[in-house]
Formats: C-alpha cells, structure tokens, sequence
C-alpha cells in the first residue's frame, strides 16, 4: 500500500512536472508556469523536480525578467525545498544579466555562488563569464581565468574561445582576436560556423570587407556552409565601404542560393543605402519585403527615420514615425535629428509626443532627451529630469555627465557646470570625456589656471592623455597669458608623472614655436633638459626652425649640437635640420653637404626654408637651392612654385623663373594662371610683349582662362608704351569676356591718354568708370591732372583737384607735384604754396617722405614747410623733385628696336621671326646680348602650349594695318610710312 501511495505521489509529481515545463518551453509562459509552481508548493504539497526549477529560470533569464528568475532561484534554494544550483542554472542567470545590460550584477552573482561553494564552475559558466566581463569592458581580464580553468583541468570549446573573441573584436582590438583564433586551432578545437561568422561580423563591421571575405572562402574551404547570419555580416562590410552595389549584388546571391532573407538582411541593406542618401532605393527595399510578407518591425522603421533624419529630411522623418508605434529609439532619433539642425519647435513637439505614448525611456533615450532641453535653453528642467533618472531605476552614466557640463559650460552658467562635475567625480565612474568637457568649458570661460587643476587631477588618476586636451590647454594659456601663459603651465605640471612632463612639454615647445616664440620654447627645452625628459626630434627641428625664421642662427647651434650627439645624423628630423640651419647660413655648403650624404635622396630640406629665403629677398639663393639639389627636393605643391616664379619675375630674373616653370612641368604640375601671369609681367618688365603676348594668346590652348590680373598687366605695358590702341581693344576685349575691370585698369588707359594729350578719351573713361560704380582713386585724379597740365591748361587741373578734394579724394605725391609745377610755370607761385601747404598735410604723401628722410637721415618735412613759409616756393620743389627721384626712379627701360634698324636687317638678308596674332603690330624684339636665352625659353614654352609647327609666321595685313594705324593717330607719320614699307616688302615675300 505503501509502495502504491509513493507511486502515485510520483505520477501526480511528474505531471505536474510536465505541465509547467511546457508553459516555459512549448508556449513560452513562464508567468502561469510560476504561478502553478507556487499553487504545487502552498496548496498542493507536490515537490517538482529540480529540472522544473532549473527550466523556469532558464525561461525567465531568456526573457530578461530577472527579477521572476531570481524568486524562482529563491525558492529552489529555500529550507523546504532545498535543490542544490548547478552550472545550468548558474550560466542562465549569468546570461540573463548580461542580457538586460546588468553584467556587474552578473559578476556578483558568480562570485557569491563560488566563494559560498554551491558552485563548481564547468566550461559553460565560465563562458558565459566571460560575456559578462567583455560587457563590462574588461575582457584583458578573461586571461588570467583561462589559466584557472587550466588548473581546474577544464577542457575549452569553441564556444568559450567565439565569445572571447567576440569581446576583443567588441573593444576594437583585431590583432589579438586573430591570435586567440590561432590560439584555438592550435589546441585542436576545431572552428565552426559561428566562430568563423564572429570574425566575419568583427572585420565587416569596422570596415575590413576583403579580410571577412578571406574567412568566407576559409569556412567554405573547411567544408563549412555560410548561414544567413554570415551573408548579412559580410553584407555589412559592404556597406560600410560604400560598396552598395557589391552588397546587393550579394542579397541577390543568397536569395538564388535559395536562403530565405530575413527582416534583418533588409535592415542591412536599407542603413547602408541611408548611408549614402539615395532614400528612393530604401523605400524600394521596403517594397520588397511587403511583396514577400515579411512584415517591417520597429527596428525597419527605425533605421529608415534615422536615414531620413540624417538626409536632413525631418518632415518625412516625423510623418513616418507617426503612422507607427514608436519605442524609445524611435523618438531618440527624431530628438538626435531636430537637435542637429537646432530645430526647437520640432524638439518640443518630439518630447510631447514620447510623453503622451508613455515610452519608457531607457538610458540612451534619457540622454538624448537631456540633450534636447539643454538645446532648447531649459537647463533647469534638464537638471530636475537627471535628478529624477533614479526614481526610473536608470543610473546616469559618462554620457549624461558630459551632456550636461557641455551644456552648462556653452551657456556660460560654469559654476553649475562645475557643481555637476562634482557629483560625477563622487561615482564611480571612471571617463576622461567628462574631465575633457570640463576643461573645455573652464578654457572657453577663461578660467584656465583651474583648467589646469583638473587636468593634474585626471593625470593623477593615471586616466588615458587624450593630445587634443593639453593642446587646448597651451593655447588656452597663450591666449589669456601669452608665452609666459604657457611657460606657468609647464611649470604647474613638474611634478606629474614624467610621461605626461615630457609629452605636454614637447607639445608646448613645437606650439611656441609655430607662434613665433621660440626663445620661450627654448626655456621649456632647458626645463626638460634639467629634469632629464626626453625631448623628442621633432621639438629639436621646430627650435632649430624657429630660431632661424627669426634671425637667431647662433642660439640655435648649441641646440643642433645637442640634436646631432642625441640622434645621430641619419636621424631624418636631424639631417632636415641640418640642411635647414646650412642652407640659410650657406647654400652653397649645404649643397655639399647634400652631394655628400650618404643616402642623400632620403634627405630633402623643407619648402618652409625656400620661402623664408623668398621672403628675406634671397630668391637667388632658393633658386640655387631647387636647380641644383633637385635629388633631393621637397614635395613641392603648385603654390610654392608660383611663389617663386612670382618673386624671380618680380626681382628681373625671367631666366630663372623660366627654368623653374621647365622643373615644375617636368615634375608633372600643371602651372596655373597665376604664375603665368608672373612670367608675363616678366616678359613685360623686360620690354618682351611679342613674347607676353604669344604666352597670352597660347593660354586658351592648354585650358587656361586670363585673370582680370592677365588683362591688367598687359593692359597697363601698352598704355606705358604708348600703343594705347591696342590697349583699348584689349580692354574691350577684357570686357567682352565677362570681366570687370577694377580702377587699376581704368588709370592705366587714363594715364596713357593723358600723356598722349587725348582729354577727351581720357575723361570718357572717367565716364565710363563712374557708370560702373567704380570709385576714382588717388592715381585717377594725379594722371588727370598731369594731362591738364601738360596741355597748358592750369585752371582745369585746379578745377578738378578741388572738385575731388570735396570728395576726400586727394593726389598722389606726383599728382600734387605736377599740380604745384603747373602752376609754378604759370607764375602763380601762392596758389603753387597753398596746394605745398595741402600736400604735406596729406598722410600718404607724408609716409612717403618719411621714407626717404629715414634713408638720408634729414628733417625733410620741417625744412620744405620752412622754405614754404619763407614764400621760397621754387627751392622747396627742387627739393621735392629730388625726393621724387629718389621715389620714383626713371627705369632704363629700352624699347624694341626701332623699324628703321628691322628694315636694315632685312636688307643685310637676316631672318625675321613675327608672331602672328592680333597684337603682334607691337613688334617688339629684345636686346639680343641679355635676352636672349629667355626669349627662346618662352618661344619653347609658347610652342609648347600652342604645339605648332615650328619656323616663322608673317604678320597679316590686319597685323600691320593695326599698328600703322596706332601711329597715325599719334601723329608719328615718318614710322607709319616706314611700316607701310615693310608691310610691302613682306606682303612680297609672303607671296
């Protein structure tokens, strides 16, 4: 009877059993499973097994609902039950944790289990350990339990080693995750389809595509077939390469392979085209899976709001995300993309609405909606919201902390912002963003000695030295202190650790001397010399560079001393240095030293050196330096050879800049406008317009289009030399373009107009220039009046200084000189003394007198309103003419040789070689003795350009008829006729 009782009791026992195991595990109700579990326990006194226990907290730890999965635990455990807890329940709880983002209570768990010795872990404990530690962010700790589950003589398995690989592809340390991959096989555990997906995702989703592919063909090479997981993780990889095309290529693969895509490969798919703003393909893809019943969840809809966000397409964004039940994501998103575009009214409509759907926030939701009041200036209610995280069980982390001191440091409220950093430095919390903010905000407020205090402070708690920190701490101190600012700095940080020294010192020492400091940087140096820090080559080579852009060579030799004992001369940073000291004491020695070294196509000096040489008036001297150390030439960029070919031109050397621009296209740089616009002013300086002309007109053919500058320089030559039809159709031409001529432009035909005597003309431009809402200049009225005067018409000059004198628009120091000898020569010598009076009161004219009683070291000013006073008029303009001289020195400028001297050498049978263009009736040839070679370096590169057929081109009758008529209208009868005769005389040739 007895046994028939303990039978019965059993069989009612088991079905019970059976029943509650198959709420957890068949209809996934672990609720009613739990309370049929108590109603067993209370009412019924029936004892489930153990394995019941163990089911309903595997199912409440599947489903997050730890709190259920613990009372089941409890009751396992109580007095009247009693069940010991093995590692199936312990990796369930383990696991559980982790999966509601709780791993420190994971952690917890395990630790009180073992010491209390109701655990004995096996392998699948310790790996779902391991989740938890890699949670936490402390999988270098996984090492040291590998060597204690060695000594419990536990075998590892492929799952523990994915997991643990999975953690360092988590904190981004790829090498070391191919080691412990190594490391597996090397054990004899043998890969299988998710350890090789965890690679593939690992590398795919920092953007190493080809290397997930390499592991592909490796698992299907070891006869393992990839999932669809695998497919959308290599997928992944594609997209975030940008390769759209190659991932959908790869969606269509798998579905040929006849592998049913799932909603998750579409969310891939639609982030990765979000990415790249073709929103069209994302509503596509979306139309895709409705025709395949494969039903979007929140998670499609999700990534799609956050791809329209990005796009900056708020409206369809928010339109989107009503017509579906939005979670905390949902509306974290649309905040994140009102905030970005400051959007307020969008933000506050977002909030109402999360608020009126009742979302329960999580942390990122919290934070982001933190974020958004502090946008929108509610700083209060953004701290009341942080005060009430606690009441919602969500503890603020580094990202709050840091939200909100940014946001009270931007609106200038630092005390509240520091009050905040308070209770962040009273966690836990370990985060070096939240001391960056802070001190962010404390240098923003110009509070940079208590900057520095929390900067010692996160240095003392051996927290990571992010480089942008103390950076933004030397030029805080600069700022507010200048170079002594900086120099307190390093001070204060003496006596932190001599890492953190020496890394801010060599930081401060290359800043002092970028800024122009560095005799200051030379201090710091000193300082770190005494303390025995290592000073870096870099901080040697920007002392060495700094004391030789300002002039303080002789400092620098005991620090290039040091430079050379400390690295040895085959340091590169050295070796630059070197070369950079010697080329500015001596090019030509350090040329030599350059043909000398060993290795010396690996030592170049820097461009910083050729333009410090440009700059100081050497360009010789950096010419020298590029011709003749071409093997050992910095990248150059277009602009330092423009610079150059600029200074050259500039300084007469056409020659040179000429086989500089050879070097730069033999170098596969393409010269820009600019620098042949230096070459043409080159070519005009030098008196070469036919060749300034051929260099203009080939300009179209290599796709390059003249500047106003290109039209300005030419321009201003053929009023200079008198062809001032030519001139204006240039301008006309100039005008035709599209261009907008400036003043410039317009003095330089005034001017030519009024030497030639044509008022007339020279006043309509005047018209003309007015009519374009150009304002006349100090040249515009100087080159006027001196065409006045030299017609003899003095009360017309008079008339329009005073008309633009109403206009505070006064002369040039020549236009007031030609104005006082006008009238000077008409006797009217106390108007000549009243515009003397108004010339020396006149601030430009004065800075150009100064000028020259700086060089002749005389009282200039006081003595010509001396001789004024003294009514001695005619003495004080000698004096002023001799100042003028000086200004303005008359330039030997030779003119192309005469016709006269062109007819002769026709009839001595010499070539003749005339360009062929619309301005060659300019005819200008150069003086054979010095130009020579420059003519045909421009003849080459003319050539070049146009790429005609090389030999000689006869000027057309259209040519000629241009400049004789350029002649007669100047009245120079006797050149027009000797033209017409040579117009003859190569018309026969021609023909």
């Amino acid at each position: 009877m007895a046994r028939f009782q303990t039978l019965n009791f059993l069989n009612k026992s088991r079905k019970w059993d059976s029943l509650i195991r198959s709420l957890c595990l068949k209809l996934k109700d672990p609720e009613k499973a739990l309370l049929l579990l108590r109603d067993c326990l209370t009412n019924l006194g029936i004892l489930p097994s153990s394995f019941t226990f163990h089911s309903l907290i595997h199912s409440f730890a599947s489903q997050g609902k730890m709190d259920k999965a613990i009372e089941v635990l409890e009751l396992m455990i109580h007095d009247k039950v009693k069940y010991p807890f093995g590692n199936f329940v312990s990796s369930s709880v383990i696991s559980g944790f982790c999966k509601i983002s709780k791993p420190q209570l994971a952690l917890g768990f395990f630790q009180n289990a073992v010491n209390s010795q109701a655990l004995r872990p096996n392998i699948a404990t310790y790996t779902a350990l391991v989740g938890a530690l890699i949670q936490l962010g402390r999988v270098s700790e996984v090492s040291d339990w590998v060597s204690w589950i060695e000594n419990e003589g536990l075998e590892f398995d492929v799952v523990f080693y994915s997991s643990w690989i999975c953690g360092y592809f988590r904190e981004g340390v790829f090498v070391e995750a191919l080691r412990k991959h190594k490391e597996m096989i090397e054990r004899g555990i043998v890969p299988d389809t998710v350890s090789y997906t965890i690679l593939i995702d690992g590398f795919s989703r920092e953007g190493y595509v080809e290397k997930a592919i390499g592991f592909l063909e490796r698992m299907k090479k070891d006869g393992l077939e990839p999932n669809l997981v695998t497919y959308t993780a290599i997928a992944l990889g594609f997209c975030k390469k940008g390769k759209l095309d190659e991932a959908y290529a790869l969606f269509k693969m798998v579905e040929n392979l006849g592998i049913e895509v799932d909603e998750f490969m579409y969310v891939t798919l639609i982030d990765g085209f979000c990415s790249s703003g073709d929103i069209d393909c994302v509503f596509g893809l979306l139309e895709d899976m409705e025709k395949k019943r494969i039903s979007p969840s929140i998670v499609t809809f999700n990534s799609i709001i956050n791809g329209l966000c990005k796009a900056g397409r708020m409206p369809e964004a928010d339109d989107l995300s009503k017509g579906i039940a939005g979670d905390a994501v949902t509306f974290s998103t649309l905040l994140h993309g009102y905030i970005d575009e400051e959007n307020v009214i969008g933000i506050l409509e977002t909030k109402r609405r999360f608020e009126e759907a009742g979302v329960c926030m999580d942390l990122v939701m919290c934070n982001t909606h933190i974020k958004a009041l502090l946008m929108v200036g509610a700083l209060e209610d953004a701290y009341a919201f942080y005060k009430g995280m606690l009441a919602q069980d969500l503890v603020a982390d580094s990202v709050t902390y840091c939200t909100l001191i940014n946001g009270y440091c931007k609106a200038g409220r630092i005390d509240e912002a520091l009050e905040i950093f308070d209770e962040f430095r009273d966690t836990s919390i370990s985060s070096v963003s939240c001391y960056k903010c802070m001190i962010y905000g404390l240098c923003k407020n110009s509070m940079v000695d208590m900057a520095i205090e929390v900067f010692i402070e996160l240095s003392e708690k051996g927290l990571e030295l992010v480089s942008g920190l103390y950076t933004s701490l030397i030029k805080a101190s600069f700022k507010e202190h200048g170079a002594d600012g900086v120099l307190k700095f390093i001070h204060r940080i003496e006596n932190l650790e001599p890492e953190v020294f020496d890394i801010v010192s060599n930081s401060a020492i290359c800043f002092l001397c970028k800024r122009g400091f560095p005799l200051d940087a030379c201090e710091v140096f000193m300082r770190m010399r005494n303390k025995g820090s290592v000073v870096i080559s870099r901080s040697y080579y920007s002392i060495l560079k700094g004391l030789i852009s300002d002039n303080q060579k002789g400092l620098g030799w005991p620090s290039l001393n040091t430079f050379v004992k400390e690295y040895g001369i085959d340091e590169p940073w050295v070796s630059k240095a070197l070369v950079s000291y010697m080329c500015m004491k001596d090019v030509d020695k350090a040329l030599f030293f350059l043909a000398n070294t060993q290795n010396a196509s690996a030592v170049a000096f820097p461009v910083s050196v050729l333009k410090l040489l440009t700059k100081k008036g050497r360009i010789l001297d950096a010419y020298k330096l590029v011709i003749s150390a071409e093997g050992n030439l910095p990248v150059m960029e277009l602009v330092d050879y423009s610079i150059m070919v600029h200074a050259l031109c500039k300084e007469g050397y056409l020659d040179k800049a000429l086989d500089l621009c050879a070097l730069a296209k033999k170098k596969g740089i393409a010269l820009n406008i600019y620098a042949y616009n230096s070459v043409i002013y080159g070519l005009c300086h030098q008196g070469c317009l036919v060749q300034a002309f051929r260099l203009f007109d080939s300009l179209e053919k290599i796709d390059l289009v003249p500047s106003e500058i290109t039209y300005a320089i030419l321009i201003d030559t053929l009023c200079k030399e008198g062809y001032l039809l030519d001139a204006k159709q240039l301008f006309e031409k100039m005008v035709t373009k599209g261009f907008n001529p400036n003043v410039r432009v317009y003095n330089s035909l005034i001017d030519g107009y009024c030497k030639l005597g044509n008022m007339e003309e020279a006043l309509n431009l005047l018209i003309h220039l007015k009519a374009r809402c150009i304002n006349p200049d100090e040249f515009t009225v100087s080159a006027l009046i001196n065409g006045y005067c030299q017609k003899g018409d003095v009360e017309g000059a008079l008339g329009f200084f005073f008309e633009y004198k109403k206009s505070d628009i006064l002369p040039d120091f020549l236009g007031f000189m030609y104005l006082v000898r006008g009238l000077c020569a008409k006797g009217r010598l106390e108007e000549a003394r009243g515009i003397l009076r108004e010339m020396l009161q006149t601030r430009s004219v004065l800075e150009l007198i100064n000028k020259v009683n700086i060089e002749t070291e005389t009282e200039l000013v006081e003595s010509i309103i001396s001789l004024c006073e003294q009514r001695s008029i005619q003495e004080a303009v000698t004096v002023l003419n001799k100042v003028g001289s000086i200004l303005f020195p008359l330039g030997r400028r030779r003119r192309a040789q005469s016709i006269a001297e062109k007819e002769e050498k026709i009839h001595e049978g010499e070539a003749i070689c005339a360009v062929s263009s619309k301005y060659s009736s300019l005819n200008c040839q150069t003086d054979l003795d010095g130009r020579m070679s420059s003519v045909k370096k421009v003849e080459k590169v003319v050539d070049d350009n146009y790429n005609f057929e090389k030999g000689c081109r006869l000027p057309d009758f259209e040519s000629y008829y241009s400049l004789i008529a350029s002649l007669c209208s100047r009245g120079e009868v006797l050149e027009a006729n000797r033209m017409t005769k040579l117009m003859l005389f190569d018309m026969g040739t021609g023909g």
